[in-house]
């Protein structure tokens, strides 16, 4: 029987295969994303390979070659995103700035498609074979006691990042976290065990993920508006704008305070 672990990594090697193509038409913005997500899904994967090896696999050095393409490609994503996020805002006096986020879109692209024809691809292979090699005659029970071992391990630096400190920005790194987990919980087929360590189910896992992305994208729309409102502020648009940043910041502190309660009341951390 195929190990689970193997499985889902090949799953999502062929998706970033198949996007990595897509990625060539400037139009296509979506296959950025969905690349990125399967890269996203592989590193949950090199961090159990880490478990199941007790660190010989070596996550960090066997995928530093597709992080490195995974970061790069993000500088793009993230103003492709901030762009559309500015464009359902549906301002009219929000088009300066789109016009910045056009030109920042364009150069970056310029860049992202210099890095994207450099890109090795057989990078995934060699990730594949050296996962393969470690892998073989791995149980499916011990497949899966590395995956509880290693959600604990998220379950606790979710812990150590809520209590660190109490700035706002903090809750990033936790959705990351979440995000991680339903991954891991994808790859056993939703067999980790949410409910009796977390004390929510897996949809309101994904809820709270979705909450936590609303949040992330209102922090990140205020940090933008009121960076271009300081530096153009003789600007006669900036009064719009600060109604706007008013607005988003109510719908923000609202989301905020939802996903603290979460983690708090039900989760419990």
């Amino acid at each position: 029987m195929p190990n689970p672990i193997l499985t889902y990594y090949l799953k999502h090697k062929n998706l970033v295969l198949e996007n990595l193509v897509k990625c060539e038409d400037p139009e296509d913005i979506e296959a950025i994303h969905d690349m990125r997500l399967s890269i996203k899904r592989m590193r949950v994967v090199a961090k159990l390979a880490d478990q199941v090896s007790k660190n010989k696999f070596n996550s960090k050095e066997s995928l530093a070659e597709l992080n490195k393409f995974f970061k790069k490609s993000g500088r793009l994503r993230d103003i492709q995103v901030t762009k559309s996020l500015l464009v359902d805002l549906n301002d009219n006096a929000l088009g300066p700035i789109i016009e910045q986020f056009n030109k920042r879109e364009k150069k970056q692209r310029t860049k992202f498609d210099k890095t994207l024809s450099s890109f090795r691809v057989e990078v995934l292979d060699e990730i594949e074979l050296k996962l393969s090699t470690l892998l073989d005659g791995i149980s499916e029970k011990r497949s899966f006691q590395a995956g509880h071992a290693l959600f604990l391990v998220y379950q606790d630096e979710i812990q150590q990042i809520f209590h660190k400190n109490d700035r706002e920005k903090r809750m990033h790194d936790i959705r990351t976290k979440l995000k991680d987990i339903n991954y891991l919980n994808n790859i056993f087929e939703d067999k980790i065990p949410i409910q009796d360590y977390l004390n929510i189910s897996v949809e309101r896992l994904k809820e709270l993920g979705e909450m936590a992305g609303s949040w992330h994208d209102c922090y990140n729309l205020i940090s933008i508006l009121n960076k271009y409102a300081r530096k153009h502020h003789e600007d006669e648009h900036v009064p719009s704008i600060a109604t706007s940043i008013k607005e988003i910041q109510i719908k923000k502190e609202g989301l905020y305070q939802d996903y603290k309660c979460i983690l708090l009341n039900e989760m419990k951390i």
